[in-house]
């Protein structure tokens, strides 16, 4: 099933509930996204979801029109947090181009750390390969992308970052943080012991892996010493 653009309120009489309006639409969202996770957009069912958030059909029908508006909801909910992170006053500050890219790591960190079920959704669309991805980065990488692009330009500009391909970098930085949440179980169970990827200790080494990389400066043998080597 392909997402479309549209996102039409469906208009009607609200059905019986104690949860005031906002609780209920959030409790459908929040199961929602479990199911999505587990059974991917084509294998869920409304009336799985209405079971989980303990409403019943009516009422997940008040909310969204149907199971792909249900979706796409999902997904928006679910990305509004990082696209928040570029609410933050120091993007259009005068400050360092580092502190900005620290913000930003600090910001996606965060998401990742509360996104679980979303990585899940996204693993299954994109080995679809399906028409959904496009609609997806449209409406919610896009944005941030370009926004990547633009702070690495400014950081080459000012001197802060050495020529690179930006498009290179998007991926690199984004990758770094997120392929680390993927394999989070993989290395707990490797290393037997819980990995700490908390904004604070893991998102001070991507930004120094970003900005110093890993290699230590090697002195060629006899350098500084005074003595010249015989060929």
């Amino acid at each position: 099933m392909k997402l479309n653009r549209s996102n039409k309120p469906l208009a009607g009489r609200r059905p019986k509930t104690d949860r005031p309006d906002g609780d209920t639409r959030a409790a459908i969202l929040a199961a929602a996204r479990s199911v999505f996770a587990q059974r991917g957009l084509n294998g869920t069912s409304m009336r799985e979801v209405a079971k989980t958030a303990k409403v019943n059909n009516a009422m997940i029908y008040y909310h969204f029109k149907d199971k792909e508006d249900l979706y796409r909801s999902v997904l928006r909910d679910s990305f509004s947090a990082i696209t928040d992170v570029w609410n933050d006053p120091v993007f259009s500050s005068n400050t360092t181009v580092r502190r900005k890219i620290e913000r930003y790591v600090d910001g996606f960190i965060r998401f990742e750390q509360g996104n679980e079920d979303l990585r899940r959704i996204m693993a299954m669309e994109f080995a679809a390969s399906a028409g959904n991805i496009t609609c997806m980065c449209e409406q919610y990488f896009d944005d941030s992308y370009v926004r990547l692009v633009k702070l690495f330009k400014e950081g080459m500009r000012k001197g802060e970052l050495k020529k690179f391909d930006p498009s290179f970098a998007v991926a690199s930085l984004i990758g770094i943080i997120s392929h680390n949440f993927i394999l989070l179980p993989m290395a707990e169970h490797v290393q037997g012991k819980t990995v700490n990827l908390s904004p604070k200790k893991f998102g001070a080494f991507v930004t120094d892996l970003f900005f110093n990389g890993l290699g230590k400066e090697i002195k060629p043998a006899g350098a500084g010493n005074g003595k010249r080597m015989s060929g």
